[in-house]
């Protein structure tokens, strides 16, 4: 279990996603956070909306305690229900396991077995998961760059109001 972490100070949000739900039955998306440490540079994931009803901890969980348990899972070469990810969390909710498995299958790094529809499986390239988080941070790059040319390529054609610069910006995010 990984120490609690009572608000994300000292994290930079790098990006929100959103994803369906395990069951087909649910309703509404969830959406949730990437999040990257200032100082060691290491990746969290959060949970941070439910667009439906049900409960959850917006807690930080570290990619690297994710992939420990998903090496574990993955060595056993078995299916494995949503609640074997319950460990990864301090909160008690009991949608954690199962909302943090969508997310994970979101990110390609589990799939629902083909074989029964509760089980879970560890895809192949979980281990390259981390890697890719990267690129979340270069896109981040990217648009702020191309917002600051726009706003540049703004100022030079003296268009000059507030909202045509964030329209500007707006449109080179997009």
């Amino acid at each position: 279990m990984q120490p609690r972490v009572y608000d994300k100070i000292g994290y930079t949000l790098v990006k929100s996603f959103n994803c369906n739900k395990l069951s087909e039955r649910a309703k509404g998306l969830l959406h949730y956070q990437l999040w990257k440490n200032n100082d060691d540079q290491s990746f969290a994931l959060a949970l941070s909306k439910n667009e439906s009803s049900g409960g959850f901890s917006a807690e930080l969980i570290q990619v690297t305690a994710i992939t420990h348990v998903l090496t574990e899972l993955y060595q056993t070469a078995k299916p494995f229900h949503a609640t074997a990810l319950k460990e990864l969390f301090i909160g008690k909710s009991v949608n954690n396991a199962s909302f943090l498995g969508a997310v994970l299958v979101d990110q390609g790094v589990i799939r629902l077995y083909p074989q029964t529809t509760r089980l879970l499986e560890v895809t192949n390239q979980y281990e390259l998961w981390p890697l890719t988080l990267d690129e979340h941070t270069q896109d981040q790059v990217l648009n702020s760059d191309d917002a600051i040319k726009a706003t540049k390529r703004t100022s030079k054609n003296k268009i000059g109001t507030d909202q045509e610069v964030e329209d500007a910006i707006h449109q080179s995010s997009i």
